[in-house]
């Protein structure tokens, strides 16, 4: 499979921060994030584990807050190793 990637980075409103990480919020919840810019687009399919790293830094004049999660594609997304004396198992719908 390739690499997919999206980025969106720039200075913009809080409040369109605020809509971007509520949008984020609802596709974890939903089980699907998808991110678009212009023709980029990625899909991601959270799994039940999820690593997170949140890191908050404070200067004199800049403040920093760095949100990261990460996981392994779910095992639905990926080939079932199935290991058998028998012949494939065909299922008719």
């Amino acid at each position: 499979m390739g690499k997919n990637k999206v980025k969106i980075d720039g200075t913009m409103d809080l409040a369109q921060v605020i809509a971007y990480l509520e949008d984020i919020i609802g596709g974890l919840k939903a089980g699907t994030v998808h991110v678009q810019l212009g023709q980029e687009s990625v899909m991601l399919s959270p799994g039940n584990i999820v690593d997170c790293e949140i890191e908050v830094s404070q200067k004199k004049d800049k403040e920093k807050m760095t949100l990261e999660l990460s996981w392994k594609k779910d095992e639905s997304g990926t080939d079932v190793v199935r290991i058998s004396t028998a012949g494939p198992k065909i299922e008719i719908a």
